[in-house]
This record gives structure tokens, C-alpha cells and sequence, in this order.
């Protein structure tokens, strides 16, 4: 039985990636600050913080992994991001240097889980890009706490020849296990939002910007499969596909079964006109993903009621 490290094990893609694993007969050691909601076979808790060098150290002496899956990341939006940078920059920078140090100390196949986020402004994410380029300044600090983890991967590479890694650039995930309270992104936000009115709600700037969605089993599909072919590449985990804030707005009010009026209130921010990822190398490795949309917000929104 192969055993994996999954960090971020209590996540929103993590929770899904244990699962997976599980089912698929592997011996699962799950990282994260929040315990899991239920105990499952074959899988062991740790609750550690990846800052601390020590401990993270002797996880990987106590263990024999044959891949980690790493999911973990900081919360948060891009207000906090903005008025708290240290407080997105110091634990991830410093957990993922943790990480990558110890796989390459003990040869362990690492799929590193970065973001959209590490790219400028554009209508199009590709991903040989990244390096030409600046950050957006609504994702600055964000962006370079991923980015630098990728630097120090790709260094490695360099210096001692290792390139037993994926790293990976999910698009806007959502899923069940999402965060739909304070600080919640726009999709999980308006779940709630339309759960918990009968006639109307406000919706943010005009509608009319594009982002690109992936489901947190897809990605955590991708993610595995990265590890079981051992792919060193640099891949988006995206749908390639445009879809409008108002389009997912009246997504939800779709699966809801509910009949809302949707007011747009023009003076909040619509933030990047459009985003949308490039799919040429997911689509080369078998990682697009497998569940439509309006099908992934009916499990989301299921979920929300079924825990609300």
C-alpha cells in the first residue's frame, strides 16, 4: 500500500483529494491546522504547521512517502491580501519551502498546487508566460506566495538536477467543502446568498465579467493523476471556458429551484473584465476536467443546504 502526504487535508480540494485516494487503495497521512470532520480508514491526522522546520522534518523521517500532494494554502481576500501581506507571504513561503525541502531530502514526488493568481492581468493565462511578467496588483502579495515556491522548485531543477514535481495553476476552484462565511469568494458567497432569501438579492459590479471555474474533484483528479504519472510539468487547471458572474448567479438560483430577482449594484467593483485559462497541456496529459458546471454548483449548493 502506497502511502501519500496530502497538506491542507481539511480543505476544499484536499478533502476531495483524500477521498480519491482512499478510494484508489492508498494509505493517506493528511496535513492541516483544522481536523478533519470525520475519521476515515487508512488515513492518519497530523495537526502541524508546515512553518515549523522540526516537525515537518521528522513527519518526513516517520514516514516513507511515495508522493505529497500539496494543497495547503492562506485564506483570504483581496482586501485582506492588501491591508495583511506578511500574513499571506510568511506562512507560504515558508510552509512550502518546508515541503519542497523534505521531498527533495527524501526523493518524494511532489505535486505543487499553486494559482491562478500568478498571472498578470490578461484575457487569456498561459502558462510559459508567468516569468515575462509581473503580478496583478489585486493579487500581489497573494501572487509571490505562490511564485516564490515555484522559483525554489524550479532552482532545484537547476542546481541539483530534481524535477521530481508537478506544479499546478488552478482557475477559480469551488466545490463542497468551500468557505461560504466571512471572506468567502464570489461563487460560495452568492450560494448563500440565494439559500438564504425567498425573493431577492444584490449582486456585485454588472455581471458582466468572465472567469474560469473548476470543480475541487476535478482538480483534485488532475492533481493525483499528476502524481501517478509522475508528470514534470507546469500545467492551468482550468475548463477553458468564459462563464459571466451573472451567468453563475443565475446558475444558482437554477439548481435552487428558487424563484429570486437579481438587482446588480454597479457601484461595487467588477473587478478583471475577463479571465480564462489555456487548456493546451491539460489537454495533452488527459487533465480537463470531468463534471459541467451547472452540475458542480448542484453538488455546492446541495452541500450548503444539506450543512445549513
Amino acid at each position: 500500500m502506497k502511502t501519500v502526504l496530502v497538506t491542507g487535508c481539511s480543505g476544499l480540494v484536499g478533502t476531495h483529494i483524500v477521498d480519491q485516494l482512499l478510494e484508489k487503495g492508498y494509505f493517506v497521512v493528511g496535513v492541516d491546522l483544522k481536523e478533519p470532520k470525520e475519521k476515515k480508514q487508512n488515513f492518519k491526522f497530523y495537526n502541524i504547521d508546515l512553518r515549523d522546520t522540526q516537525k515537518v522534518s521528522v513527519l518526513f523521517d516517520w514516514h516513507e512517502f511515495d508522493g505529497c500532494i500539496n494543497s495547503f494554502g492562506i485564506k483570504g481576500t483581496p482586501k485582506t491580501a492588501k491591508e495583511n501581506p506578511v500574513d499571506f507571504l510568511e506562512p507560504s513561503i515558508k510552509g512550502n519551502f518546508n515541503i519542497i525541502e523534505n521531498c527533495f531530502r527524501k526523493d518524494v514526488w511532489l505535486v505543487f498546487m499553486s494559482s491562478v493568481g500568478v498571472y498578470e492581468s490578461a484575457p487569456e493565462f498561459v502558462e510559459d508566460t508567468v516569468w515575462k511578467t509581473l503580478p496583478s496588483q489585486h493579487d500581489w502579495y497573494p501572487s509571490w506566495s505562490k511564485r516564490v515556491p515555484e522559483l525554489y522548485l524550479e532552482a532545484y531543477g537547476v542546481q541539483h538536477n530534481w524535477k521530481n514535481w508537478t506544479v499546478v495553476r488552478p482557475a477559480n476552484i469551488f466545490g463542497e467543502y468551500d468557505n461560504f462565511g466571512e471572506w468567502a469568494m464570489a461563487l460560495p458567497a452568492n450560494i448563500k446568498k440565494v439559500y438564504e432569501s425567498d425573493r431577492e438579492i444584490v449582486g456585485w459590479g454588472d455581471g458582466t465579467p468572465t472567469r474560469d471555474f473548476i470543480y475541487a474533484g476535478d482538480v483534485a483528479s488532475a492533481t493525483i493523476k499528476c502524481f501517478e504519472d509522475k508528470l514534470h510539468i507546469v500545467s492551468n487547471l482550468g475548463s477553458g471556458e468564459e462563464i459571466s458572474i451573472k451567468r453563475m448567479v443565475d446558475t444558482i438560483i437554477k439548481v435552487s429551484g428558487k424563484d429570486i430577482n437579481v438587482t446588480w449594484d454597479t457601484s461595487k467593483p467588477n473587478g478583471e473584465p475577463r479571465r480564462r485559462m489555456n487548456t493546451t497541456i491539460q489537454q495533452k496529459y488527459g487533465l480537463l476536467p470531468q463534471t459541467g458546471f451547472e452540475e458542480g454548483v448542484k453538488r455546492t449548493y446541495n452541500y450548503f443546504k444539506e450543512n445549513n
